[in-house]
């Protein structure tokens, strides 16, 4: 069940592409979290309705959904050249206790 869902979820987001952990999902980088952190909300706001739309057998509410967005497009610091970069957790945060808690 958990690898269907994960393939449902995986296959229909708009939001970047194939998903694998700490993927970079946009290309930034970002001179601060900050900057990263509003981008990447920005980007959740436009795909929050569409994704309670498609989803609606693992999203009751947009809270729901933007919690998800919240948890599965992350801005890390790259060890690089330290600066931020948002990240790619959708499977992580697919298999983790919290959302297969959540899930119906």
């Amino acid at each position: 069940m958990a690898t269907l869902l994960a393939a449902m979820i995986l296959a229909g987001m708009a939001v970047g592409g194939p998903a694998s952990a700490s993927r970079t999902v946009h290309p930034g980088p970002y001179s601060s979290r900050g900057d990263c952190e509003a981008h990447s909300a920005a980007l959740g706001n436009d795909d929050r309705e569409s994704l309670l739309d498609r989803f609606p057998q693992f999203f009751s509410t947009t809270s729901e959904v933007s919690a998800f967005l919240t948890r599965a497009f992350r801005c890390e610091r790259a060890a690089a050249d330290r600066r931020w970069y948002i990240r790619d957790h959708r499977l992580d945060v697919i298999n983790s206790e919290w959302f297969q808690r959540r899930a119906p």
